[in-house]
Parts: structure tokens; C-alpha cells; sequence
């Protein structure tokens, strides 16, 4: 009776081990989403910051890279030295926030510094602290961030837009030419309502 005893409680064992073990290498199902990197459109606006904090949930529950594009309008002394791509890390005593591609003088910008530093803020105020792409570049917004998400893969653009009616008009400008343009699953985040019934 004992040895059976004994038996059972190692066949129980065994199967909690198992278990465990199965756990730990559990894989998503198929047909799941996986974000394994996101783009956020960031422009320095109150909406951004609100967009950066859904991209920030993503990217913690996912582990996902995320890389910023803020587009910026011409400027005779930024146009020298965009685009620029800058590699962050946040986390703490090891912060490291260093150019990955750009032309030299782009570290003696003064401009490019405060768009860097105003960049570097917004993601430690959402979150977001490894894993993060800067690219800061000049033109038309749209056409920047179709152009970025066409020269990686991209499993999720996250951006801002006004309120969204039942009709395409209702969606910003910009918003508006991407979706109709990429193929990568996006999520609009659309301004907090203040009080009820706003819209």
C-alpha cells in the first residue's frame, strides 16, 4: 500500500514537472498576433504622448522594439543633418542614447539635440525604456512614415487622430493617406473625451 502511495506521489510529481517544463515553453497560438516591432508616429503634441502610452502597453505585454518616427517641417539648419536614426536605451544607470546612422554635424545641432532630449522625455513619461529607434526626419508626415514602414517590417503602426466618424473624412489628413496606403494592422488612438458625450 505504501509503495503505492510512493508511486502515485512520483507519477504526480512527474506530472507537475512536466507541466511546468510546457509552461515555460508554451508558444502563442497560431492565428495570435505578434508585435515584435511598432511603429509610433510622435509629433511633440498631447495626442502623441496619449499614443505613445498605447504603444508602450504593446510593446511590455508583447516585447516588442519600438521605433519613433517624428517628422519635423523644413528647417535650413535640420535639413543638414536629417534624417538621422538614434538607438535608445533608457533603463535606468545604463542609459545610452547614441546615433546610429546620420551625417557628423548632427551631434552639434542644437535643434536636433532639443528634439532628442523632448523624445527621450515622452518615453520614460509612457514607459518606455528599451528597445526604442529614433527617426527623426524632414518632410511631409504621411509620406515619412509610409516611406519607414516600407524599408522595415512592421507588425503594428500605432498613431493619433481626431475624432473618427463613420466616414473616412472624419479621420486626419495624415491618418487618413497611411491607412489607405500600407497593409501593416494599425491602431488609431483618438483624443480622451473630457466629459460625456463630447462627440
Amino acid at each position: 500500500m505504501r509503495q503505492d502511495t510512493e508511486e502515485n506521489d512520483g507519477m504526480t510529481k512527474q506530472k507537475f514537472e512536466s507541466a511546468s517544463e510546457s509552461s515555460k515553453t508554451r508558444h502563442i497560438p497560431i492565428g495570435f498576433p505578434i508585435f515584435e516591432r511598432i511603429l509610433v508616429a510622435y509629433d511633440g503634441t498631447e495626442m502623441s504622448m496619449r499614443v505613445l502610452s498605447y504603444a508602450s502597453y504593446v510593446s511590455m505585454v508583447s516585447d516588442s522594439e519600438i521605433v519613433i518616427v517624428n517628422v519635423v517641417e523644413s528647417d535650413r539648419d535640420l535639413n543638414k543633418v536629417l534624417p538621422v536614426t538614434i538607438k535608445a536605451n533608457l533603463d535606468g544607470k545604463e542609459e545610452q542614447i547614441g546615433l546610429e546612422s546620420s551625417p557628423p554635424k548632427a551631434l552639434l545641432d542644437e535643434l536636433l539635440l532639443k528634439l532628442v532630449e523632448d523624445m527621450t522625455t515622452a518615453c520614460k513619461a509612457a514607459g518606455l525604456t528599451k528597445k526604442i529607434t529614433y527617426e527623426i526626419r524632414v518632410g511631409n508626415p504621411s509620406d515619412e512614415i509610409i516611406k519607414i514602414s516600407n524599408l522595415k517590417r512592421f507588425d503594428l503602426i500605432v498613431m493619433g487622430s481626431r475624432r473618427i466618424s463613420s466616414l473616412m473624412g472624419g479621420i486626419g489628413s495624415t491618418t487618413r493617406k497611411v491607412l489607405s496606403t500600407v497593409k501593416t494592422p494599425t491602431l488609431i488612438v483618438q483624443k480622451q473625451q473630457r466629459y460625456k458625450d463630447e462627440w
